[in-house]
């Protein structure tokens, strides 16, 4: 059976309750807006380094080209070479054309 004091202190602690609650509440909901906030940072840094990959396999694919283009003007050279000489060389094959010609001995 409840006594009258104690009615009166259960009704006099409901506001510090009633605040507690209220507080625990708006606690969830900055851990939600904190959470959702991170996660749009994180998207937002995602979608930049997208880009500096891009840059790099750009660069990749000019310093390819590079190469190539300095493979064909060596080779180019070496081709000169072999017409200033009339002995033909059967051994060395172009870098370019490895691979397209078989030299089969039948």
């Amino acid at each position: 059976m409840l006594r009258s004091v104690d009615m009166q202190q259960i009704l006099l602690q409901t506001t510090t309750v009633a605040k507690v609650q209220q507080v625990q509440q708006q606690h969830a909901d900055v851990d939600k807006k904190h959470f959702a906030l991170q996660l749009q940072e994180e998207t937002e840094q995602k979608k930049k380094e997208v880009p500096d990959a891009k840059e790099s396999e750009e660069a990749k694919i000019r310093e390819e080209e590079r190469r190539r283009q300095q493979k064909q003007e060596s080779a180019s050279g070496s081709n000169r070479e072999a017409e200033s000489d009339d002995t033909p060389k059967k051994g060395k094959l172009k870098e370019v054309d490895q691979g397209k010609i078989l030299d089969l001995i039948v």
